[in-house]
């Protein structure tokens, strides 16, 4: 299940520098939903949701509103996997919607020999010559 959700565009307009950010917000809310956390209450990213209350029933349902809002199916163990917010995003931006959070084209491979002097090279290859001889 992939599709272009309300969040996904948003998170498509937003700069790349921001989107993290924008992310964050959209899963917090999400979680102070499930967990009847008013909006001027603080979610700790880094605390488990499962210490602050989250049920086993809340963890489906956040799932399954998570999945609808990104338009992506998610693992049905996904929350247990990464049990705080800040977990749960490093996920989402690096697994589940890398095309919105990639730095860029990656970098070419550097050469396999890269970094490894000549001379060590041939000492290198005189020692596996004498040694399989």
């Amino acid at each position: 299940m992939t599709s272009r959700t309300p969040w996904i565009q948003e998170l498509s307009d937003t700069p790349p520098s921001e989107r993290r950010a924008l992310l964050e917000s959209l899963v917090v809310a999400e979680f102070k939903r499930e967990l009847m956390m008013d909006d001027t209450d603080v979610l700790p990213l880094g605390v488990s949701y499962f210490e602050l209350g989250l049920t086993s029933l809340g963890a489906v349902d956040t799932r399954r509103r998570l999945e609808r809002e990104l338009g992506r199916t998610l693992d049905a163990a996904f929350l247990f996997n990464h049990p705080t917010v800040g977990d749960l995003v490093a996920f989402l931006t690096a697994d589940v919607l890398p095309e919105l959070f990639s730095a860029g084209p990656p970098a070419p491979e550097p050469p396999q020999d890269a970094g490894v002097s000549t001379s060590t090279k041939h000492l290198v290859n005189d020692i596996l010559k004498e040694l399989y001889q």
